[in-house]
């Protein structure tokens, strides 16, 4: 039997190679894993030998050859705990020699029943030993091929208030004279070629100069167009990191950076400063909302800083805003190290901030700390407690932070450019490997997706509530969960008040301290509703990370509730939290009046549509699409007030026949009368399909194909 092509699985050579169909022939065992192993690449899965025999002269005699996940996953003793890859998955294929002395294909299963992905072929340890140019057609569509921008929501009418916003004067004003970049020889050259290529490359990167009156530049401030398209998803709390700035690095490197569904750094923008003042911050402030077009943060975490403070009050005085945690303790070193009591000191005042449960107890912990060290006069403490509503993690917890700034003390922050940049890193230096920076960064993203989806972590007990979670949540957040189950051992929930369906418990925890042989004991209470379902620790864990902690866990599983209920499984830790978003996004489109800025609204949307088609790894299918909406729209036939329509359809025959051939061209008059061949059969399909009276209104078809489905554009034109 000859093997059927499939036009849409190509060879990366150009040739096309087929699928898998019983009754294929072959002349040796190369042959069929040569074509079963590029079939599999580019339907995105791995292959695996599952048996074979061969004859003492070397003769495939019979071959097995299978997905990689296929076989049954096999979990390991819990303290080795690594993530099992196979699903039992049925897809595989088989042959045996027969009398011909060729390979006869007898079983071909094509079904798997976990997700297949092209994107993520690259990451499979079948094709990792790929050369460099077939690594990079498998990236095509992939998330570290792009960068592709979210556009702005920002109406048209309201561009005005950003100009207003980033060139109107500010209220911050001070005597004091504001200094100048400090660039080294080559910085300027580097910065302007820098700007141009990322510009040329993406019409999307925005970038915007601080000059002072002589025409010397202040401050700088840049979002390439992947920064700007992760804000739309990630902007619930983001982060300031001016610690190149604090620290004098050559380079006054600023970045604001947010947390993504598998709780790793994203970068949302970059700075270079010349100064801390307050009117230095607030114009970055200020070039970063305008960025953003005016979509504002939940919540932003920041070093402690008077010109920051000042800045956000007048920029953003609505966010959420808090003091690192981590930064804080930094200072503190810095600080009091002097002090002959600083290691008791220390000591007391990380257990005020990050033992306190209540603010009475912060408070008491607070003065002790004070007042038995003889610290009243002490003005950087005195400054500390004066803005503590800011830094205390008790007077913190009613506010979502994704995770970011430390509670604990052996949590630390990592800067996003961490490795990359030291001390004398010059600006020259730092924009010569940007790109490769970002990619790298994209790519330890895209191995997550890979885990997430293609990996499942072995289970840590025999709870209901972790199988229910291990299916929806990432691989890195899912892990967090496990930590908090495998915590509950250590926890002892005691019934205090049982009125009504509102419940109190106290959860005893026993603690291991820094040393790992020593405990302590700490009791934590936790409410629960069993009609709302609703759970709230003392600790604020779940308000704080997104995750429930031990001991709201633990009460669930005293109550004998099976499942965490649905207000506490966030979409936001989500393995498709992205597409969740997409599909959630309402479209309030507007029109403008004029055809400049109808030009650049319609280029947002199709930057959206972009991104949604990066996301679903269906980049062959949306190139087929945006072919054909341009022929729709070329159409003399259509006008304004065309209403398109999308459909799918599974063609109920074998695509290779003619009735059922896959048809890619939009059905208009040839000039003769009417469409001919095959596309007047298509049309005629098209019309029987309809229903169409065509006294009322005309359809017109665009069709694309896939392997498996018939996508197609209608228009109806209304009389």
């Amino acid at each position: 039997m000859m093997v059927n092509p499939d036009p849409y699985l190509e060879e990366s050579d150009g040739q096309d190679i087929g699928i898998p169909e019983v009754g294929m022939v072959f002349n040796n065992h190369m042959e069929v894993n040569r074509f079963y192993r590029r079939y599999a690449r580019r339907v995105g899965f791995g292959v695996s030998v599952r048996r074979s025999s061969f004859s003492q002269e070397g003769t495939c005699l019979y071959l097995e050859l299978m997905c990689c996940k296929g076989g049954r996953p096999r979990y390991e003793p819990k303290f080795r705990k690594r993530a099992s890859s196979t699903t039992n998955c049925p897809a595989r294929i088989r042959v045996k020699l027969w009398g011909d002395k060729l390979l006869h294909v007898e079983l071909a299963n094509l079904d798997h029943n976990h997700p297949v992905s092209p994107a993520m072929a690259r990451f499979l340890n079948s094709y990792k030993q790929l050369s460099g140019p077939a690594k990079r057609r498998l990236r095509m569509g992939g998330p570290g091929a792009m960068p592709v921008e979210e556009p702005s929501k920002m109406p048209v009418d309201k561009l005005g208030a950003l100009e207003e916003l980033l060139f109107g004067e500010s209220k911050n004003h001070s005597f004091v004279e504001r200094g100048r970049l400090k660039l080294q020889p080559g910085d300027s050259e580097a910065l302007r070629l820098f700007f141009t290529r990322m510009q040329a490359k993406n019409a999307n990167f925005f970038n915007v100069i601080d000059l002072d009156d002589e025409g010397c530049v202040r401050n700088v401030f840049w979002a390439d167009a992947w920064s700007r398209a992760m804000y739309e998803y990630y902007n619930d709390a983001i982060t300031l990191d001016t610690s190149y700035v604090v620290s004098k690095h050559d380079m006054p490197l600023v970045t604001f950076l947010g947390v993504n569904h598998h709780g790793q750094s994203v970068l949302l923008g970059c700075g270079l400063l010349s100064d801390e003042t307050a009117e230095t911050y607030t114009w970055l402030f200020k070039a970063w909302v305008a960025c953003m077009s005016g979509n504002l943060p939940k919540a932003i975490i920041t070093d402690q800083c008077r010109g920051i403070q000042s800045a956000v009050a007048e920029v953003v005085p609505g966010v959420r805003h808090r003091i690192c945690l981590h930064q804080i303790m930094k200072k503190a070193a810095e600080q009091l190290s002097g002090l002959s009591e600083y290691k008791a000191i220390s000591k007391a005042l990380q257990k005020a901030a990050y033992d306190s449960l209540t603010v009475d107890e912060f408070e008491g912990e607070w003065s002790t700390l004070i007042t038995y060290n003889g610290l009243q006069g002490h003005d950087w403490l005195r400054s500390l407690y004066e803005c503590r509503f800011s830094w205390v993690p008790i007077f913190l917890k009613d506010a979502f932070w994704a995770g970011m700034s430390a509670t604990q003390r052996s949590e630390t922050i990592t800067p996003f450019f961490e490795g990359y940049v030291d001390l004398k890193t010059s600006l020259k230096q730092f924009l010569g490997k940007y790109e490769m920076i970002l990619q790298s960064k994209y790519e330890k993203e895209a191995q997550a997706d890979f885990e997430t989806f293609h990996k499942q972590r072995p289970p840590v007990s025999k709870f209901y509530m972790e199988e229910q979670l291990s299916k929806v949540y990432t691989h890195n957040m899912f892990k967090k969960l496990q930590d908090e189950i495998e915590a509950i051992m250590y926890c002892h929930v005691s019934l205090m008040n049982g009125d009504g369906p509102i419940s109190t418990f106290n959860v005893k925890e026993c603690i291991f301290l820094e040393d790992g042989k020593r405990t302590m004991s700490k009791i934590f209470a936790v409410t629960y509703n069993t009609e709302e379902k609703d759970i709230t620790c003392i600790c604020g864990g779940f308000q704080f990370s997104g995750i429930l902690c031990r001991h709201s866990l633990s009460v669930l599983k005293f109550q004998q509730v099976r499942e965490v209920p649905s207000q506490y499984v966030l979409d936001r830790w989500k393995k498709d939290f992205r597409q969740l978003h997409v599909m959630g996004r309402l479209s309030s489109d507007v029109v403008p009046d004029n055809r400049v800025d109808r030009y650049d609204y319609l280029s947002m949307r199709c930057l959206q549509l972009v991104d949604s088609a990066v996301l679903s790894d269906k980049y062959r299918l949306a190139l087929r699409l945006v072919r054909e909406v341009e022929k729709f729209l070329l159409n003399s036939n259509t006008h304004d007030d065309t209403q398109p329509r999308i459909k799918s359809r599974i063609p109920k025959v074998k695509p290779n026949t003619v009735t059922g051939q896959n048809l890619v061209n939009v059905v208009t008059d040839n000039g003769n009368g009417g469409p001919k061949g095959p596309e007047a059969s298509a049309s005629a399909q098209a019309s029987q399909i309809q229903k169409v009276d065509w006294n009322k209104h005309q359809d017109f078809w665009c069709n694309t194909t896939s392997s498996v489905e018939t996508y197609s554009i209608v228009g109806i034109l209304t009389a």
